[in-house]
């Protein structure tokens, strides 16, 4: 009996969330394309907050993205939170295997 691997995801679901609520979502096509928009809603969010998280977060930036990449390419989602006293902001990229993104709205009527 041969082991196939399954193909790699056709899709990534990104969320930030402060606190429990949703502050925002995207749908990227590639690894790339996740981290890419991980760094931009991270570095929005973490500029006003305290020097620690700020820091934790150009951490990230700087050396935390090869982790990133390692566990979505294996297909293992990749978290990442701050804290700053009792708020907390994660952000989370979750692989979708084998299904197409939802679709989006036809807002041009």
């Amino acid at each position: 009996m041969s082991h196939r691997t399954p193909p790699g995801p056709r899709w990534f679901h990104c969320e930030c969330h402060v606190d429990e609520h949703r502050l925002g979502t995207f749908d990227a096509y590639s690894t790339g394309e996740a981290l890419r928009w991980l760094t931009a809603s991270l570095m929005m969010i973490a500029i006003s907050m305290d020097e620690e998280p700020y820091r934790q977060a150009r951490d990230w930036i700087d050396h935390g993205q090869g982790e990133a990449t390692r566990d979505l390419s294996q297909g293992q989602p990749h978290t990442l939170t701050l804290k700053q006293r009792t708020t907390h902001a994660t952000w989370t990229v979750t692989p979708v295997p084998y299904l197409p993104p939802p679709m989006q709205a036809d807002t041009s009527m």
